[in-house]
């Protein structure tokens, strides 16, 4: 179900990528599968910061499968922020902790366990700052925000990643064309130098068909004060300092990754 900011209550992939019911939330997300497979090592041990997290999956997925140190989760629609929050608590549960004889254990305790007797214990409250590279825990925080507007300082940065999967659409409708290049220039601003911009891309018909009547009406007069297309975003981040260095089509959406000089 498609909420006022076009995003979705129920979203984990684009439907096209898993024909059926979306995967479960363990299941590896493919896009971070390719991801990796494009710059080895992209997350290991890296600080990295989700744009539209939705209800948390890839957030959750980056600390717990993919050993990033930090991830911060960020999304406009609060009710998103809470379902997040839920699931890092469930992750978090089927995790065993680090002891001094072994490493922490993802997905240890099945998740009927979870399920019948409830999560073991809250997320971690983490500090704003990053834990040290040694941390052994998944740091993970969620944010309500409109990342484009926000002057939190949680999610400022720098970061090594930041990931925009399937949002710039809703980013670029929501806030027109200056608001795009405002986001492109506060993701170049909010990488540390080396860092990776992520880019999930939509395409301009995908915009046309977000007005529908059963998802997002209100943005229809915002697709006619467009100027900016899709295929010129990467002339636009090259203006910001980010050029491009990996791109793949193996999956339905084209997913690009922008170098920080």
């Amino acid at each position: 179900m498609a909420t006022n900011w076009g995003n979705y209550t129920d979203y984990q992939n684009p439907a096209s990528q898993f024909p059926g019911s979306a995967p479960s939330s363990h299941v590896r997300d493919a896009r971070l599968i390719l991801l990796e497979r494009l710059i080895p090592a992209l997350f290991q041990a890296k600080t990295c910061l989700d744009i539209g997290c939705n209800a948390g999956n890839v957030s959750c997925q980056l600390a717990f499968d993919f050993d990033a140190v930090s991830v911060t989760g960020v999304d406009i629609d609060p009710a998103l922020v809470t379902a997040a929050e839920s699931l890092l608590a469930f992750r978090s549960s089927r995790a065993r902790p680090p002891t001094h004889a072994s490493e922490r254990t993802v997905d240890y305790f099945p998740m009927s366990a979870v399920l019948t007797h409830g999560c073991r214990f809250d997320p971690p409250r983490p500090p704003v700052s990053a834990p040290p590279a040694h941390s052994k825990w998944p740091h993970v925080t969620f944010i309500a925000a409109d990342w484009v507007l926000s002057a939190n300082p949680a999610t400022s940065g720098p970061y090594d990643v930041i990931l925009a999967l399937s949002v710039i659409k809703w980013i670029h409708l929501e806030h027109l064309d200056q608001g795009l290049v405002t986001f492109f220039r506060k993701c170049s601003s909010s990488l540390a130098p080396g860092g990776y911009l992520v880019v999930e891309l939509q395409t301009w018909d995908s915009y046309q068909r977000a007005v529908r009547p059963n998802k997002a009406p209100h943005f229809g007069e915002s697709v006619k004060k467009l100027t900016h297309r899709p295929e010129t975003f990467s002339q636009l981040l090259q203006e910001h300092g980010l050029h491009l260095c990996a791109t793949s089509t193996a999956l339905p959406r084209r997913i690009s990754v922008y170098r920080k000089d």
